[in-house]
């Protein structure tokens, strides 16, 4: 049974606090709290487990039962039973440092006996060993080198401000032995089930954050992860229109996007209003750039190539929209074909007040989740 004294207050509230994260894992579900509450939970959990050990496990002793009289004297009795039975077949060899009682020569004795007077004799020194060495009486002369330099001064000339000062120390906590064991197990317990806690907790963390990754509503701090973790947990929308107050305007949605590492091309009537490099979170913070598609310069092909394998991201105004579209369905369609997907998740910002035809929507919604293609339509008022 377990002593109410084994834990502190805080060991109880760290076992309270590690429960309540595999709880949050199965009640993830219904109730709607952050990624990060679990991992927090088990860390204070694992603060108070490591402060209850060490403040309060630490201290706890075994009790001490004392011997009685009666006892003592009957483990005397025995020994000079094992003494006189003993003391003819022993050599009667007498040493000047043996002490009164120390006339057993214990070179002939077995390996049994020698055990049993050992255990007997442990507390017990020869008179000659706790005998203190005196180097000369007090007040003689002495010409010794060590007297000369002040070896023998008196106690009271001694400086104790160097001394080091004693700790206070809490008092120990008594129990049984039992309940001292037990302690110590339960200690142990608590202390690795509160660091598993931990690795629950970061397992929640990022599952939380990979599942809120591909929405809208419930996206988070972007961070450039392969397109796979987070289409593994919810699918890339095929298509996807803004709601009417949204989050984020034009700008701050395709810097979203950039942080993502996803690439994109934004279908606006005003591509100037765009700046011509977007910040991002990849190999070595470099921004990407928003090349402007302005009459038949760049090919259709070009700009497709160049999102497929996230080389660069461009801004098209209307005049190329539609071909530009034409030919990214033609592309995808191949790409259907010979399953073959985006390395990451491509989006087509629509941007525009026509949005594209019925016939369009409907193959790219086809197309769209076998190669990580997204559309994305949004009005002008958003820009």
């Amino acid at each position: 049974m377990m002593n109410p004294n084994s834990f502190s207050v805080l060991g109880y509230l760290s076992v309270l606090l590690w429960l309540a994260v595999p709880l949050l894992w199965l009640l993830r579900h219904r109730i709607k709290t952050p990624g990060w509450s679990a991992l927090a939970l088990a860390l204070l959990a694992f603060v108070f487990a490591t402060i209850n050990s060490r403040s309060h496990v630490s201290r706890i002793q075994a009790e001490v039962i004392e011997v009685s009289p009666d006892a003592l004297m009957l483990e005397a009795a025995k020994r000079k039973a094992v003494e006189q039975a003993r003391e003819g077949e022993v050599a009667d060899i007498r040493f000047a440092e043996d002490g009164a009682d120390d006339f057993i020569d214990k070179a002939g004795m077995d390996d049994s006996d020698l055990k049993y007077l050992e255990s007997l004799d442990e507390s017990k020194e020869p008179a000659w060993k706790n005998r203190k060495k005196s180097r000369g009486g007090a007040g003689e002369e002495s010409d010794d080198l060590e007297d000369l330099l002040g070896a023998e001064e008196p106690a009271e000339r001694l400086s104790t401000d160097a001394l080091p000062e004693e700790k206070e120390t809490r008092e120990p906590i008594i129990m049984s032995e039992a309940h001292v064991a037990t302690a110590l197990r339960l200690n142990s317990i608590n202390l690795n089930l509160s660091f598993y806690a931990i690795l629950l907790g970061a397992i929640l963390l990022i599952t939380d954050y990979l599942t809120r990754a591909n929405s809208y509503a419930r996206a988070t701090f972007p961070l450039p992860l392969p397109a796979a973790w987070r289409n593994a947990f919810t699918p890339l929308p095929a298509v996807f229109t803004l709601p009417e107050k949204p989050r984020r305007n034009l700008k701050e949605e395709l810097a979203h996007l950039a942080r993502r590492g996803d690439a994109f091309v934004c279908f606006t009537k005003d591509p100037a209003a765009l700046p011509d490099t977007l910040p991002t979170l990849g190999k070595s913070s470099r921004p990407i750039d928003l090349l402007r598609v302005e009459g038949d310069r760049i090919s259709d092909t070009f700009i497709f190539e160049s999102l497929w394998y996230r080389r660069t991201c461009f801004v098209v105004d209307p005049s190329r929209a539609q071909t530009l579209l034409t030919e990214i369905l033609k592309q995808l369609e191949l790409r259907h074909t010979s399953r073959a997907r985006a390395k990451q998740n491509v989006h087509l910002v629509w941007n525009l007040a026509q949005p594209p035809s019925e016939k369009d929507l409907a193959t790219f919604e086809r197309l769209a989740s076998s190669t990580r293609f997204s559309l994305l339509l949004c009005n002008e008022s958003h820009s």
